[in-house]
């Protein structure tokens, strides 16, 4: 355990030696930010001028962008490219008969690439908001805690989902639709770009028996205080289910492209 962490920690050292070489890195990534803050502001801000968006506020929705995405870079995994890339260059079958799994690796990688996401995006756009906008703080601090637990749960979730989507290029071949397909699913069904109060009861009907929500949207809803006392346990319990029958489904397709890479592998 101890050794798994320090090569954890040096992985996420290097990418941040890596990035901060090319300081034009650091520049764009904060200018980019701001600028899908201001345009997010702005579209939000005349939806609400329209009298059109009811049963919330506008610094509520905005606190749901905000925070969301600050989680999203360390908890919505992004798997599918390495693990396509990987099958189709062959490197696959030495990654997976290293010391360290390889999961482990992929994980380590991604929070390497989320370290330099928070200083290039999250502080700047939390930064101007808390300034300019005005953000809700969370209604409690004992629904702080609840929410961390949540947003956790939720990064489980969202991880396994991203899995098992990345695992299709083993018999597919191809990955360039795995984050465009993953990143619909959670868009749709998810509430990561709208959040589901805004949906039909039609659509939120077919989000109810989903995973999805329960990745981002379930959290949040904790965060802001929209949902409360047996709901809140409703939700943690929704997420352990999840959890439970996802990670039996990762593991069984794991399994069964592992012998594929076998297989074709002779």
């Amino acid at each position: 355990m101890q050794h798994a962490f320090r090569l954890y920690c040096k992985i996420i050292a290097k990418e941040i030696r890596r990035f901060v070489t090319y300081r034009t890195n650091i520049v764009a990534g904060v200018l980019a930010a701001l600028f899908m803050l201001a345009a997010r502001y702005a579209l939000w801000l005349a939806l609400f001028e329209t009298g059109n968006a009811v049963g919330t506020s506008l610094s509520e929705t905005m606190t749901y962008f905000i925070v969301a995405d600050m989680v999203m870079i360390w908890l919505a995994a992004s798997y599918g490219n390495t693990i396509g890339s990987d099958i189709k260059s062959g490197e696959l079958a030495q990654k997976i008969i290293r010391p360290f799994s390889y999961h482990f690796h992929l994980v380590t990688e991604f929070h390497a690439g989320a370290v330099t996401s928070t200083f290039t995006r999250s502080v700047p756009i939390f930064v101007v908001a808390l300034i300019f906008i005005g953000l809700l703080p969370p209604v409690s601090v004992g629904a702080f805690f609840v929410f961390i637990l949540s947003a956790l749960l939720g990064g489980v979730i969202f991880s396994l989902i991203d899995l098992i989507v990345s695992y299709s290029a083993f018999w597919l071949t191809e990955y360039w639709y795995i984050s465009w397909f993953r990143r619909a699913l959670f868009t749709i069904f998810g509430g990561t770009m709208l959040p589901l109060w805004f949906y039909p009861n039609w659509l939120l009907a077919i989000c109810n028996v989903l995973p999805f929500q329960y990745a981002i949207f379930g959290p949040m809803e904790i965060y802001l205080g929209r949902v409360y006392g047996g709901a809140v346990g409703t939700i943690l319990v929704m997420q352990l289910l999840w959890i439970v029958l996802l990670f039996g489904l990762e593991r069984v397709i794991w399994l069964r492209a592992q012998y594929k890479l076998v297989v074709q592998g002779g």
